[in-house]
């Protein structure tokens, strides 16, 4: 539906909706208005990028999601940015978006907040163990979800969302109300790998949700910080220590001890994103597809 565009010397009723510019306004007074503009009788609502309609309140259980993420300048500008502005358009209604900004640089998206780069002395200590640049690199997403979880532990459930993925339509909070119950301790997509004839498996942690408030969340997150806190990759016996194949061991075991998940994983898809219900709503391009997106057709025209 196409919304009336704001006229002057026109008879406006409260609960008109019309567009001024870009912008979507909600009359909140009977009025006629007069040569300019009156934001004093129009409050500001959202309104979906595509077909200007107005968002509907949705319908929610009243659980407090924390969004997270993580990136550098550079990650920022090839596909963060574009990330970032996509959940300001779609998927601001399910919660705050908290950015863990390497380089401390400043994500010019509105809405989002910055949650620093203090991810303290165990992080200091592992990334000067290490000398594999993918080990390290990848622990720079693990180390952010630990001080998330410790963070905003005052929120129910911690959703993260890498910087190379791209809300794609609006998603609806009831959905991830629906997939992420109170008792199910984790909500990802499980993914299965062979290496020398043995089966290992591991997360696709492009998108996962965690609830903080289940009783097994303290022992999945001791067992996650201890596997990195202490290098436990080889006595844990994973394929490689990346952030996928440490979360996915602490699934598999906590899964084992009797706690429930819920894998979104539809078949033993390496690629599963694109294959599950989020598939309407979210796009995650994983190395080997993000060389070949241009993110900038995710990016608004102007930095919001």
């Amino acid at each position: 539906m196409e919304l009336p565009i704001w006229k002057s010397r026109t008879l406006y009723t409260k609960g008109d909706v019309v567009k001024h510019g870009e912008k979507v306004f909600e009359c909140q007074q009977n009025h006629v208005s007069i040569e300019d503009f009156d934001k004093g009788r129009f409050n500001r609502i959202k309104a979906d990028k595509v077909t200007d309609e107005p968002r509907d309140l949705e319908m929610t259980n009243g659980k407090k999601f924390a969004l997270i993420t993580s990136m550098d300048k550079r990650y920022y500008t090839e596909s963060g940015k574009a990330m970032l502005q996509s959940w300001k358009r779609h998927a601001s209604g399910l919660g705050t978006m908290y950015c863990y900004n390497e380089q401390l640089f400043d994500p010019k998206v509105k809405g989002v907040k910055t949650a620093g780069w203090m991810l303290g002395e165990e992080f200091i200590k592992f990334q000067r163990r290490h000398t594999n640049n993918k080990i390290k690199g990848f622990a720079k997403k693990a180390f952010p979800i630990i001080d998330a979880t410790e963070k905003f532990s005052d929120h129910d459930r911690l959703l993260w969302v890498d910087a190379d993925a791209v809300f794609t339509e609006n998603f609806p909070r009831l959905l991830t109300e629906l997939i992420a119950p109170d008792d199910v301790l984790s909500t990802h997509f499980s993914v299965w790998h062979e290496k020398d004839g043995k089966e290992y498996h591991s997360c696709e942690t492009g998108f996962f949700i965690l609830n903080m408030k289940h009783p097994g969340f303290s022992q999945f997150m001791d067992l996650y910080k201890d596997i990195y806190y202490n290098d436990k990759a080889e006595e844990y016996e994973l394929r490689r220590f990346y952030d996928g194949e440490v979360y996915g061991k602490c699934v598999e075991i906590l899964e084992a001890k009797g706690h429930k998940m819920m894998n979104l994983n539809t078949g033993r898809h390496k690629t599963p994103i694109s294959r599950s219900l989020l598939a309407p709503y979210l796009s995650h391009f994983k190395a080997g597809l993000k060389e070949r997106v241009d993110f900038s057709e995710y990016e608004d025209e102007e930095e919001v």
